[in-house]
């Protein structure tokens, strides 16, 4: 958690350790705001359920829970309760701090309300995922060719930031005969899965596909070296908005620690590529100049909470000391220093910001869909 909650002496609740962190960006999102936000009065307006976990299982491989929000990657182990912070199997929460941080039910209720707060951040600045680009790149060869080497493979590799995630919807091998063909799927020397691709007798038949990638790096679509159709066309590996994509072949006993020398050329493998703006970690990147724009989005939305009572947790009049009408007015009046003001000029800086970002990607355009149909 980068974004921390001071202490502020309201509640008697310990929050775990990950909210009581000084924050990287320096930033906690209790300081610098309307008095009125306090632990005590977040904890009695957020909602309040009776929640049992699982006991921790050495077989189960957990995810990371502000990533899945699913309640799975919360376990109960020796009478406390533990959240994963990294993906992990076999990891005793007790002993292993990299894996597991102890918590409890009411900092694991800020921490959604936290989680909620970037929500809103995103999709206050068009960060949200977003359709970058999406391509059929295939050719539809006529010549018989056997591959050189041991592996031909097709290069992924983001413009300029791991910003950009791209899923693989569909995958074609122009190749004779129905025997399926291993795709292996490698990044930074990893193989992160195989998928069989069947043939259909030499005819471009492209064939769906679940392959999600994110993250630095180039990312391999690898096939085994084998006779295919080709065509002889070259592709430029610049023409892509998002990712740049070429061909490639290796040398080596495996996929993932095969040597591979870049190409232009058709190895009869097409592929369907859908590329889109994926921009969490942005934000975590670049968090000290995007920090006071999340503040103010957690304190308006604390507000609307504090206005709204939608969980009917509490007398409101008991505690928040205000009128209906002055609440409102921090919700709605623009033209004095209130929670509203704070937060419309702390988008519009962050807005700036963001048209100075370097990642052309990130900004957004008129917002027409491109949606490319490319020959090698």
């Amino acid at each position: 958690m980068i974004l921390g909650i001071s202490e502020d002496f309201t509640s008697i609740i310990e929050l775990d350790s990950q909210l009581k962190s000084i924050p990287s960006s320096g930033l906690f999102l209790n300081t610098g705001v309307h008095p009125s936000i306090t632990v005590e009065n977040l904890l009695s307006f957020l909602p309040k359920i009776d929640l049992t976990f699982s006991a921790w299982d050495n077989s189960v491989t957990y995810g990371v829970f502000l990533t899945s929000r699913n309640r799975n990657d919360i376990v109960f182990h020796n009478n406390k309760i533990y959240e994963s912070i990294k993906v992990g199997l076999n990891q005793d929460p007790a002993t292993e701090e990299a894996y597991w941080v102890e918590t409890n039910i009411e900092s694991l209720r800020i921490k959604l309300f936290i989680e909620s707060v970037k929500d809103r951040v995103l999709s206050d600045l068009s960060l949200n995922k977003r359709l970058v680009n999406n391509a059929y790149i295939y050719e539809n060869g006529d010549t018989a060719k056997t591959l050189p080497n041991d592996y031909a493979a097709w290069v992924i590799e983001p413009k300029g930031s791991d910003y950009v995630g791209f899923r693989i919807n569909e995958v074609s091998v122009q190749k004779d005969g129905v025997t399926p063909v291993n795709l292996y799927v490698v990044n930074e020397g990893n193989l992160l899965e195989t998928v069989q691709i069947t043939p259909s007798n030499g005819k471009v038949s492209f064939q769906k596909t679940d392959i999600n990638l994110s993250g630095k790096g180039r990312f391999y679509l690898a096939i085994d070296s084998t006779d295919v159709y080709v065509k002889g066309s070259s592709i430029d590996p610049l023409k892509f908005d998002g990712f740049v994509a070429y061909t490639s072949t290796g040398v080596g006993g495996a996929a993932q620690t095969a040597t591979y020398t870049m190409q232009t050329l058709g190895i009869g493998l097409g592929i369907n590529i859908t590329a889109f703006l994926d921009a969490n970690q942005y934000i975590e990147n670049n968090l000290q100049d995007f920090g006071p724009f999340i503040r103010a989005v957690f304190e308006y939305m604390t507000f609307q909470m504090f206005q709204m009572n939608s969980n009917n947790r509490s007398n409101r009049a008991e505690r928040i000391q205000m009128s209906d009408e002055i609440l409102i007015a921090e919700l709605k009046r623009t033209d004095a220093d209130t929670v509203v003001k704070r937060y419309y000029d702390e988008k519009k800086k962050a807005r700036m910001m963001l048209e100075k970002s370097f990642d052309t990607q990130l900004s957004q355009d008129d917002g027409k869909l491109k949606i490319n149909v490319s020959s090698v």
